[in-house]
């Protein structure tokens, strides 16, 4: 028969799942009525803790079989899909029903109206796991996966930076990537003092050869010898990343290989995504047309709020969305999660811009740069409160003009010719940087030189730097950007910039203040927000004009209440780096190209990726 997992999900978070099993007394049917066996299934871990059989709960059912521990496959697929439908369907309490293929999850049923007997497999009544979701805003599905993992695992779950040695056996299936890449079987010698590989493998009596062990590439000297009972022998002592359980169980399989042709399926899929994210230029369609006469009429009328217009974005949101829905779920690759979770970021940045001046603009800006949690709106206002008052900066001005000049000159410092400064007369930022090689300078300004020299480490020594980087790898994601890597980014630029001492006045309160503006915009109108930072905080009504420009963008009516929550990544970002390197973390890993810090335990399973070239 067909074994099913069902899912009971409320307000787009799963809360509870159990599997049910067919057996002889079943007549083949996943039917608990009939004597089908379920087992309840730890949601953070996707492993069966228990059972029942008709309405009784066990640990193991007739003839001996465990209901304890069974990996329940592709397990966050299985959350990620009923979320994402809950969320489609706006069905509140809502039980779906699936089965797991060989290459994918397939949905049998919704069903508005699932029976109770999930409590018996899981031994937990529903009513305070639903109390517990009840108040929750859930927007996007990876939340829902992610609150449900976190509030309903019995086991304590590591958190994604947090690195862990991969337990292996005496014995373990690996890849020896040659071309064609070959399935081998490895025996792990605690004793030995070399290691050993069978002649037909390898062409030369000594050599460095290549695999892929548990995941993890190796590049292990090794020489031509007598090998029985596998193909090579690894000795214990180059393995000091793994933990070896010499009770381990072995089971011969053939590990999954990259062959050509998914190889060249993951170059398509980057050079798409790529493609389209290219396409998706943000700022150019949330900058204002109007900005210079908005400015005027807000500081001419106590009254008027500002209504923006903005460029029409000459994208066909349809066709987009359908190559995204094209592209495979799956490929056999080490950083495949680096494009899963790009396509998805795509998906909602496409929504996001297609939303640009209506009220939704706000809700996906939320779902792409999550909006500042109380934490962080209490660490802002402390870190305001207390260097609000600290002395300005009073170093020199310098021109827009004079400051390309500088610019130039810190480009040619390292050799970084391909890239040209232009100046530009409309653009929020006084300096910018494009994927496409141009440093835009806002014309008209002046810069202290404390603040120019700050930007070129802000924007060169980290933007620049980490895209040059990006594009020396062998994959387009690294110079374009990962999923979330913006945070990452501005927080490296942040703390690039402090690292100089240099006294930024009010500008060093930018983060901090974009943070408190965002929490205020989503309740205050664009004049409520305005009011609040020059009356608490004792802003210039320039200063506090600024910071309404950054959150209000993308809005029309600013009568209306939102944020555009982007420059959370300042404050947020610069926490997260400043973690990562208290931890032990490597700043020059975090420029290998546009990368998050959390995508590093993915990157450090390919050996393909080549060190940073450029660095402050």
């Amino acid at each position: 028969g067909l074994p099913d997992v069902r899912v009971i999900a409320f307000n787009n978070v799963p809360i509870m799942a159990m599997t049910r099993v067919p057996n002889l007394e079943s007549e083949g049917k996943a039917n608990m009525e009939l004597g089908a066996y379920a087992m309840g299934i730890d949601l953070g871990t996707g492993l069966t803790t228990g059972g029942t059989y008709y309405t009784s709960y066990r640990k193991t059912f007739p003839g001996g079989l465990s209901a304890v521990g069974f990996q329940i496959p592709r397990w966050d697929e299985v959350l990620h899909t009923v979320s994402k439908i809950q969320i489609v369907t706006g069905i509140g309490y809502l039980g779906v029903d699936l089965v797991i293929t060989n290459n994918k999850v397939a949905v049998l049923e919704l069903n508005a109206r699932a029976g109770l007997k999930i409590q018996i497999a899981n031994k937990t009544p529903q009513k305070s796991r639903l109390r517990k979701v009840a108040d929750l805003k859930v927007i996007k599905p990876e939340d829902g996966v992610h609150i449900a993992k976190t509030l309903f695992s019995e086991k304590i779950l590591l958190n994604q930076n947090q690195s862990q040695k991969t337990i292996i056996g005496t014995k373990e299936n690996i890849i020896l990537n040659t071309y064609p890449p070959q399935s081998l079987v490895a025996k792990i010698d605690l004793h030995a003092q070399e290691n050993r590989i069978a002649a037909k493998f390898i062409s030369q009596e000594s050599q460095l050869i290549d695999i892929t062990l548990a995941g993890q590439r190796l590049k292990l000297p090794t020489k031509i010898g007598r090998v029985v009972g596998a193909d090579l022998i690894l000795s214990a002592k180059h393995l000091s990343n793994y933990l070896i359980d010499p009770n381990k169980k072995f089971k011969e399989t053939t590990v999954t290989l990259i062959s050509k042709i998914e190889d060249e399926k993951i170059k398509k899929i980057d050079s798409k995504l790529t493609e389209i994210d290219q396409q998706l230029k943000l700022l150019a369609y949330i900058n204002p047309q109007n900005l210079a006469e908005q400015e005027e009429l807000f500081f001419n009328s106590t009254n008027h709020e500002p209504r923006f217009l903005y460029r029409e974005p000459k994208l066909d949101f349809a066709r987009l969305e359908r190559e995204l829905r094209r592209l495979p779920d799956q490929v056999n690759h080490p950083l495949w999660k680096l494009w899963h979770d790009k396509k998805s970021q795509l998906a909602t940045k496409i929504k996001l811009i297609e939303s640009v001046g209506t009220q939704d603009f706000s809700d996906y800006s939320s779902v792409l740069f999550a909006a500042p949690t109380d934490t962080e709106y209490q660490q802002a206002r402390a870190f305001v409160k207390k260097h609000h008052q600290d002395r300005p900066d009073t170093s020199s001005l310098i021109s827009s003009e004079a400051a390309i000049v500088s610019v130039e000159k810190f480009l040619a410092q390292y050799g970084l010719k391909n890239w040209q400064v232009k100046l530009v007369d409309e653009t929020v930022a006084d300096m910018q940087v494009l994927k496409t090689g141009i440093i835009l300078v806002k014309s008209n300004t002046n810069f202290t030189q404390n603040r120019l020299q700050a930007l070129l480490v802000h924007e060169i020594g980290t933007h620049v730097f980490r895209n040059e980087n990006g594009r020396q790898q062998m994959y387009k994601i690294f110079a374009q950007g990962t999923a979330d890597y913006l945070t990452t980014e501005e927080g490296l630029a942040v703390y690039n910039q402090d690292l100089l001492g240099l006294n930024l006045g009010e500008k060093n309160l930018y983060p901090a203040l974009s943070v408190i503006a965002i929490h205020r915009g989503q309740t205050h109108n664009f004049r409520g927000v305005f009011e609040s930072l020059v009356e608490e905080f004792s802003l210039t009504p320039q200063t506090a004009w600024k910071r309404c420009i950054k959150v209000k963008r993308g809005l029309n009516n600013n009568q209306g209440l939102g944020a555009f929550t982007k420059d959370i990544v300042y404050f947020r970002g610069h926490k997260h780096v400043m973690s990562f390197l208290e931890k032990g973390g490597d700043i020059n890993d975090l420029y290998v190209g546009k990368i998050a810090i959390k995508d590093l335990k993915i990157i450090k399973q390919f050996s393909d990726v080549k060190p940073a070239k450029y660095r402050i």
